[in-house]
């Protein structure tokens, strides 16, 4: 019975019989869950705990994100000319102490909307450098035939920890409160560190570059701008987190507002997302191995991600609301790690990093802006309102950005499968 389970999850997940991978997986899904909590704890932190202001909402994850959009290209370079394994370890210790200090001002009774302001932005200052080191070290750590198991199974994590984070953090900020989110988070953080340094990556594996950084810079630059149909993929991912980022900013909105639930409720939402997205990653593998037809299946799941957000916005159904916020999570994470894989598996070791930097810039570059329009449409329009025109913008962008090269996008992507 076990070899015959092990002979399944290895079908499926390929990337797991890499002993070095298989460290990096666990120590991530552990941290994450912490994240994730902290997540749920902070938007509750801000509304209703200390503010009333749900614009604020909007003007948290702004601050947060924004240090993404500003330093993300530089990170990349500075990802390929150093260690990917010390790199990442330092982020993570960096993002405890972050937590900690938070977790420490809310149990003294000290803690303000500016605390929280600055720390926001000082964890999206060490995101802009975490992100491309996830993304370059995780690929160094399987073979190149496991890279679209290896990017589905760090979906996979990333959308579990997203169901287990916020359910579990409902319940502990309505038991026992908010500030045991922030601890939890910061010692989840050593599992990702301890697991990094048990972690044995050869010289030949970890290449790091050596040329001059304004050179390297303009390198990464250029192979984007040669490269069409990875230039359409990014734009994909860009206006993927815009039109979805206000739907996440303003959940607890939704939650509280319009559902009348309490935590747990706002929770929920949170989770039924994270699980159609773990569904999507977990699958992500034998669905990108069986696709024929990327073309046609990316707007198949960019049409369904559209639907479901103008469909949430008109929901006056909690329970039919949470069914939606599955289905839209397995289209978004489908989309995304579609568009993941193909950037990595076809961007040379040497520019891994900073290729990489593009994608955290137009993946979480979106988020800030989506988070922005978000408030002010609350503010205008109310959340409704908002979700729904954020929807419609959503399919028609990404279906006419995907449509305008259609011709050399399929055959662009038969030559890279």
């Amino acid at each position: 019975m076990l070899t015959k389970i092990k002979h399944t999850v290895g079908e499926f997940l390929p990337a797991l019989r890499s002993p070095n991978y298989r460290l990096y997986f666990w120590g991530q899904g552990i941290s994450l869950v912490g994240t994730w909590m902290q997540d749920i704890a902070q938007s509750w932190l801000i509304y209703p705990v200390l503010t009333n202001n749900k614009s604020l909402l909007g003007i948290v994850s702004f601050v947060n994100l924004i240090p993404t959009v500003m330093l993300s290209l530089f990170a990349g370079v500075l990802v390929d000319r150093v260690s990917r394994k010390k790199g990442l370890i330092a982020t993570q210790s960096a993002f405890a102490l972050i937590a900690f200090i938070l977790w420490f001002l809310i149990v003294t009774k000290s803690i303000a909307v500016w605390h929280v302001m600055v720390a926001t932005f000082m964890t999206g200052v060490v995101f802009a450098f975490d992100m491309p080191f996830r993304q370059s070290f995780m690929i160094e750590l399987v073979e190149k035939k496991y890279f679209s198991s290896a990017i589905g199974l760090n979906a996979a994590i990333f959308n579990a920890a997203r169901a287990i984070g916020p359910a579990i953090a409902g319940v502990l900020i309505a038991t026992i409160g908010i500030s045991t989110a922030y601890l939890i988070n910061s010692i989840s953080f050593f599992a990702l560190i301890f697991g990094v340094r048990a972690i044995q990556v050869s010289k030949k594996t970890e290449i790091v570059v050596h040329t001059p950084f304004k050179m390297g810079f303009y390198e990464g630059i250029n192979y984007i701008r040669t490269n069409k149909v990875l230039a359409v993929l990014l734009g994909i991912l860009f206006c993927l987190t815009l039109f979805t980022w206000p739907l996440a900013t303003l959940l607890p909105v939704f939650a509280h507002d319009i559902f009348h639930m309490d935590e747990l409720g706002f929770g929920l939402l949170h989770a039924f997302f994270g699980m159609g997205a773990l569904v999507a990653a977990l699958l992500f593998y034998k669905i990108f191995t069986l696709t024929k037809n990327i073309y046609r299946f990316l707007v198949i799941a960019i049409s369904l991600a559209a639907m479901t957000q103008i469909l949430f916005s008109l929901s006056t159904i909690f329970f039919l609301s949470l069914l939606l916020q599955f289905i839209g999570g397995w289209a978004v994470i489908t989309v995304i790690t579609f568009c993941n894989t193909l950037l990595q598996t076809t961007v040379p070791s040497r520019l891994r990093g900073r290729i990489a930097s593009f994608y955290s810039l137009v993946l979480i570059g979106g988020m800030p802006f989506g988070g922005l329009l978000g408030s002010i449409g609350v503010a205008a329009v109310g959340p409704r309102m908002t979700v729904g025109i954020s929807g419609v913008l959503l399919g028609l962008t990404t279906l006419i950005l995907i449509s305008s090269t259609r011709g050399k996008f399929q055959t662009k992507l038969a030559a890279l499968i």
